[in-house]
């Protein structure tokens, strides 16, 4: 009598990778890579997990995907916690079905030089007045920055306007020698370096 013999069917197909196990052992060497080049993948945010990035200034090690938000911790020791869907959405590239405001800030006229009748030294030019928005509207649509930061026009497209920035939103108010000082319904103000914004967002 011949004993049964086990046929083990060859898999239909390979089965998809498991997510790294164990702790991330953090490396801050390198430059950090901006997450908007991982919120693009489709298997974010797996993917991120370990890389050195930069999330609106904040450079640190992704060390652990709790639910739907990523861990990075800096080389400082601090941790923060990102929410992954917002970060996609974030950092998703601009729609450029819908017209963006080309507003120009008026170009200033050049004053006549003074002229020089003796050898004393010119008078320091007066600092332009700073024009705040002490009522902002926080009932217009709330869009991304990069909807703007990736304009010619940029900070001054994004003056008066109900941005969200990194989980931030607010309205810019204020716009003060390359700063952009956003204003929260709360009353939180925060400044924003405008060529930082463009580094992260403009693309």
């Amino acid at each position: 009598m011949q004993s049964p013999e086990t046929t083990v069917p060859p898999p239909d197909s390979t089965p998809p990778a498991a997510p790294p196990s164990g702790p991330v052992v953090p490396d801050f060497s390198g430059t950090p890579v901006p997450i908007g080049q991982l919120t693009e993948h489709p298997e974010w945010p797996l993917n991120a997990l370990g890389t050195f990035v930069t999330i609106h200034g904040f450079e640190g090690v992704v060390v652990d995907i709790i639910g739907q938000s990523i861990k990075v911790l800096s080389s400082e020791r601090i941790t923060q916690r990102f929410n992954a869907n917002r970060l996609k959405t974030l950092f998703a590239p601009p729609d450029r079905s819908k017209p963006v405001s080309s507003y120009e800030p008026p170009k200033p006229v050049a004053a006549p030089a003074p002229v020089a009748t003796t050898a004393e030294p010119e008078p320091e030019a007066e600092l332009p007045k700073r024009v705040h928005i002490t009522e902002p509207d926080f009932t217009q649509e709330l869009r991304a920055i990069r909807t703007y930061a990736a304009e010619n026009d940029f900070p001054q497209c994004a003056y008066g306007k109900h941005v969200d920035i990194s989980g931030f939103s607010g309205v810019v108010v204020e716009i003060v020698r390359g700063s952009l000082k956003v204003l929260d319904q709360e009353g939180t103000l925060r400044s924003y370096n405008a060529v930082a914004l463009r580094k992260l967002y403009g693309r």
